[in-house]
């Protein structure tokens, strides 16, 4: 028996993202086994029979330098999504240091 490809070796044989893989099955290029109802698995031989019909744009990844500024929105993005928990939390770290130096 055949092992199976994972879409993460399809995409990587490929050289395209896993999102465009899942759009290929979506499609119809491609057909996907789910096994266990969840989990996508590819014959290599259709992926192989793939590679030379279908052309795609080439997958760059994740640009070397990012843009400046980049890791001050990172932080906005941060504090505008977990500023309950931090609240949270140094208000509970005031509240047990006030009860340990009250007690």
């Amino acid at each position: 028996m055949e092992k199976l490809w994972t879409t993460s070796e399809v995409a990587q044989f490929l050289g395209v993202t896993e999102l465009d893989v899942e759009e290929l099955v979506r499609q119809g290029k491609l057909t996907g086994y789910k096994l266990g109802g969840q989990f996508l698995r590819f014959r290599p031989g259709q992926v192989q029979a793939l590679k030379g019909t279908v052309s795609f744009r080439p997958y760059v990844g994740r640009p070397a330098v990012e843009r400046a500024g980049a890791w001050r929105q990172r932080m906005r993005d941060f504090l505008y999504f977990y500023d309950f928990y931090l609240v949270s939390a140094a208000f509970l770290a005031v509240l047990v240091i006030y009860l340990i130096a009250a007690g």
